[in-house]
């Protein structure tokens, strides 16, 4: 009889959580829901980077498009930067679109050679050779995205 009355009172007193356990579980617990919650926080932030990045991108494609068009912008002689209207453009809200330079042809009666690094300047030649390198640039009004695009415009 004494030993059922013992077994009772220890399996009585081992089914109880001490604070020391349910301390250590609310760690636990705590820790994993911290960990879980900033890969959330990550993921989402990089996701609304990626977002930004992607709208830049388009505008980017929009404002080169709009700038090559001889209809809307016609081919000016020796342009500056604010000669080609971008009035009109679909540019959302919190994104800037702008001509950084325009660069001048400068090789007279010489083949445009495959790449166009070289045989532009940034004074007007005299006179202009009908060949123009306009650099566009896409910022997000916080300068997290940023995006720029160069195309060839040239006289009809």
């Amino acid at each position: 009889m004494r030993n059922k009355a013992t077994r009772r009172q220890s399996m009585t007193s081992e089914e109880a959580f001490s604070l020391a356990e349910i301390l250590i579980t609310i760690a636990i617990v705590g820790i994993t829901f911290t960990a879980i919650l900033g890969g959330m926080l990550v993921s989402i932030t990089a996701s609304a980077q990626q977002r930004k990045q992607a709208t830049a991108d388009a505008v980017a494609r929009s404002a080169a498009e709009w700038v090559k068009d001889s209809v809307q912008n016609p081919y000016q002689p020796c342009a500056h930067a604010n000669t080609y209207s971008m009035s009109g453009l679909s540019v959302p809200s919190g994104f800037s679109v702008g001509i950084r330079s325009i660069d001048y042809w400068s090789w007279n009666q010489q083949p445009v050679p495959a790449s166009y690094v070289t045989g532009f300047q940034l004074s007007c030649p005299t006179p202009d050779n009908g060949l123009q390198r306009i650099t566009i640039d896409v910022t997000s009004s916080d300068g997290q995205a940023t995006e720029t695009v160069q195309i060839i415009k040239r006289a009809p």
